[in-house]
Formats: C-alpha cells, sequence, structure tokens
C-alpha cells in the first residue's frame, strides 16, 4: 500500500543520512533483523508479507537536500531500495534523478541484493556513488530458500561485473556470514574476479528475532549446518577470531581489499 512519510532524508547512526523508500521488504530474508521496524510502527503482518511505499518521498527530497549539510548518504538501511516493487514504482529511480543536482553536495552508497539496478546505471554513471551488491551464499539452492525473493547470486555477481566495467565503483558486502553454510573461499574467489574495490564482511546476528528466523530452516534444510550454527552461537568471540583469521588469508590469497569484519554481539 501507499503511505506519507514525514522526512524522505533521514539523518542516522549508522552513516549522515539514510534514504528508504519503502517500508518492509519483500526479498523475505529469513535472517533479516531490520524486523524490529514491524515493533517500532506497531505492524502485525509478518516482516517478508508487506511492503509500503513511501509515495510522497520524492517531492519532500529536494527541499530537504538543499537545506541539509553536505555529507553521506546510504540507500538503504531497513529495506531494499531495488525490491520487486521499485520494477513498477521507479521510486528509487525518481530519486537518485534528484540527486542529480547535489552531486557535489552529497555522496551516495548503494546496497541491494537485486539485478534490477542495472536499470539504472544510466543515472549511477553520473553520479558520486559507490555500488554494492550484497552475496553471503553461492549455492543457487541454498540462496533461494534462505533468500526466496532477492536476484540469485549469479544475477547479482553479474550486476556487480557489469557496474564496474561501466565504470562505475563497486565493493563486495559478504553478507551474512553464517556457521556452516557460508563459504567465504568461493565468494571471495567470485568477487576478486570482479576487481572491486574493498569488501565488507557481516556475520549474522544472533540477536532472537534472526536465530528464531533461521533457525527452523537450518534444521528442517541444512541439518549439516546445525553444529556449526550452535558452536558459534554459544561462543561468538572464537567464531569471529575465526572468521577473521580466514578473512585475512582470502584477502591476501585474492588480492581483495577488506574494509571491516562486522560483528553485532558486542553492540
Amino acid at each position: 500500500k501507499n503511505i506519507k512519510c514525514k522526512t524522505c532524508l533521514v539523518k542516522s547512526k549508522l552513516t549522515d543520512y539514510v534514504i528508504n523508500p519503502y517500508t518492509g521488504c519483500s526479498h523475505g530474508c529469513k535472517y533479516c533483523y531490520a524486523d524490529f521496524i514491524r515493533r517500532f510502527q506497531n505492524i502485525k503482518e509478518k516482516w517478508g508479507d508487506f511492503v509500503y511505499v513511501k509515495e510522497n518521498c520524492v517531492e519532500l527530497l529536494d527541499d530537504e537536500l538543499k537545506k541539509a549539510k553536505s555529507g553521506h548518504i546510504w540507500m538503504s538501511s531497513v529495506c531494499d531500495c531495488y525490491q520487486p516493487i521499485e520494477g513498477k514504482t521507479k521510486l528509487t529511480r525518481k530519486i537518485l534523478e534528484i540527486l542529480l543536482n547535489y552531486n557535489d553536495k552529497f555522496d551516495l552508497e548503494i546496497l541491494t541484493k537485486s539485478a534490477l539496478v542495472k536499470r539504472d546505471f544510466d543515472l549511477l554513471k553520473q553520479l558520486n556513488v559507490e555500488l554494492g551488491l550484497s552475496i553471503g551464499q553461492l549455492d543457487e539452492e541454498i540462496a533461494r530458500k534462505l533468500e526466496p525473493g532477492a536476484s540469485s547470486p549469479k544475477l547479482r555477481l553479474e550486476a556487480l561485473k557489469e557496474a564496474r566495467e561501466q565504470g562505475i565503483k563497486v565493493f563486495g558486502f559478504i553478507s551474512p556470514v553464517i556457521p556452516g553454510l557460508t563459504k567465504l573461499e568461493e565468494i571471495f574467489r567470485e568477487i576478486g574476479k570482479i576487481k572491486v574495490e574493498y569488501v565488507w564482511v557481516e556475520l549474522f546476528n544472533m540477536r532472537k528475532s534472526a536465530v528464531d528466523g533461521i533457525l527452523p530452516l537450518i534444521k528442517k534444510d541444512f541439518a549439516f549446518a546445525l553444529n556449526d550454527f550452535e558452536k558459534a552461537r554459544n561462543n561468538q568471540d572464537e567464531w569471529y577470531k575465526k572468521v577473521k583469521k580466514e578473512v585475512e588469508e582470502l584477502s591476501k590469497k585474492y588480492k581483495v581489499r577488506v574494509k571491516e569484519v562486522v560483528r553485532h554481539d558486542l553492540k
């Protein structure tokens, strides 16, 4: 459904500003921890089953950009701005068209799991932007069960490669690293071929809602990973050190610069 928002450009603790053109996300990722939005906004539907289109975001944005201090904008923090409905609404594209007028004032970072972003390469080439594709799994069958509404890993890698070939700055977002399921070397090998600027590596967020979302799926379809998952869950410090060591080795092996290994248990 369509909703009205009070602001489009929102100040953030994560970066200077975020723009979330939608509330909710139809990618339906089993591990998503953005479901706290339901609690904040008193939404009854299950996460993944609803998407609200912020229909007035574009009309608010121009004035907000004029008044705001210069800085970094991230799209998006609690939705995917290229989720399937974007193909119909073109809301993200309209936002990018406005941002073109503020290229010298704001730099932009886009993170998505969707190959739909290719539609807007014509605009991204004109913007001061870095584009990241989120990839936590190369196995198509596992990815389909974990991220049923997202583009396949193959299509995401292709989008990343095409963006770089068109002169857009690109980065990889290896996320989430799920114990027993994520094969880091496979992902580093493929991302290394693309010659991205850098990668982020994000560990699975072991908060209760995320664990509750993924644990039944692991038990049902990926029982082979259950032991590793529980071991990491019960000793997150040891798990972090193990992943960090592997990432450092893979960074050297595949010549991929790693910006950070992100963990959530210390926050």
